[in-house]
């Protein structure tokens, strides 16, 4: 497997191995791209301009394929997952800038599948909910950043149903049907 790093400039990203070019992708205002030079094959590295890792990330024949990390400018985990053949597949996690999840879910073929959790920066949850083929689907439940519940939605097929409101002791103060 090859080694790579990147550099973008403007809407151009230029691949090397050992400082020499070998391929160079054009991003069009479309959303295209057009490809040149070899095919990419190996492990991506972009790294800031004081030289921190900004990313990494797997390529098989041009596509995104492999594990993935996305640094900030500081040096700290972003967000990190797996794509295969250009799409999003598998475990996806993103972080707060202290460490804690932030983010977490599974992706299959580029979708939202199964639960999904959002947490505060103190690392208690705010947020979660069931996705099938990429749509909310199920109970979603929202909690204070004391953890305790605030709310329960239901959703059928991404479609909101019914919410259920709770006071600060867990009882039900109100209830919405729609």
């Amino acid at each position: 497997m090859n080694e790579y790093t990147t550099k973008m400039y403007s809407n151009i990203q230029i691949f090397y191995i050992d400082d020499i070019e070998v391929a160079r992708w054009y991003y069009n205002p479309d959303g295209t791209i057009k490809k040149t030079g070899k095919k990419i094959n190996g492990i991506v590295r972009m790294y800031s301009e004081k030289g921190g890792l900004l990313s990494e990330i797997t390529y098989k024949n041009n596509e995104l394929d492999g594990h993935y990390l996305l640094f900030s400018e500081n040096g700290f985990l972003e967000e990190e997952g797996t794509f295969k053949k250009n799409n999003l597949n598998g475990i996806f996690r993103q972080y707060h800038e202290n460490g804690f999840l932030k983010l977490e879910g599974r992706y299959k073929n580029g979708k939202r599948d199964g639960i999904f959790r959002l947490y505060y920066s103190s690392g208690i949850i705010e947020e979660e909910g069931n996705y099938k083929n990429g749509i909310i689907d199920g109970e979603v439940k929202n909690y204070a950043e004391d953890g305790k519940i605030e709310s329960t939605s239901f959703f059928k097929n991404g479609i909101l149903k019914k919410i259920i409101y709770y006071d600060k002791n867990g009882n039900i103060i109100k209830e919405e049907k729609f």
